[in-house]
């Protein structure tokens, strides 16, 4: 330690080493520091652009295995519905079948009956062509059209539609046995 004195002036102590190199350790110490601190946010940056990247590879594979399995659902229902109108139209068929072999059976009943109660026959005769104005309807008419046509039907009059469904069913029932 080394003192220097002058009349009238403060008096200045000076302790061992320079000054200069304190600073220049300390100010080394927040260079490196600061550029710590770039690798480190260099580093975070990197790290936070692969897992984005992955992150978005993995939606992608994500968002293309949903579409396709979407498009295989669509695909198997599509199958079943079409399947379904086939049966559906297989059934008409055969119900088309079933009204004309009633019909055919009401006018050979009605003929058998010869000149007996000739409005029961004339009854029978005209329930024989609506038979077959159905069995017709059936035959040329589609799944989609029939549904269409009885909803229309069902709503603008109910009661009507309620009572005919009975007769066919008895009628059919009938014709079954």
């Amino acid at each position: 330690m080394s003192e220097s004195r002058t009349p009238g002036a403060a008096t200045t102590i000076y302790y061992g080493g320079s000054g200069q190199q304190g600073d220049q350790s300390a100010g080394s110490g927040a260079e490196q520091a600061g550029q710590a601190a770039g690798q480190a946010k260099e580093k975070a940056t990197q790290v936070a652009g692969q897992a984005k990247e992955q992150a978005t590879q993995v939606a992608g594979q994500a968002k293309e295995q949903a579409t396709q399995a979407v498009g295989t659902a669509m695909e198997k229902a599509g199958q079943v519905a079409d399947q379904a109108t086939t049966q559906v139209d297989a059934g008409m068929d055969k119900a088309a079948g079933g009204l004309d072999k009633a019909a055919d059976m009401l006018r050979q009943k009605s003929e058998s009956m010869g000149g007996q109660g000739s409005q029961v026959q004339s009854i029978a005769g005209a329930a024989a062509v609506q038979l077959e104005k159905g069995a017709q309807y059936l035959k040329d008419k589609d799944t989609d059209q029939i549904v269409a046509d009885l909803e229309a039907m069902v709503r603008q009059k109910p009661t009507q539609t309620l009572l005919v469904a009975v007769g066919v069913g008895f009628l059919l029932s009938k014709v079954v046995r």
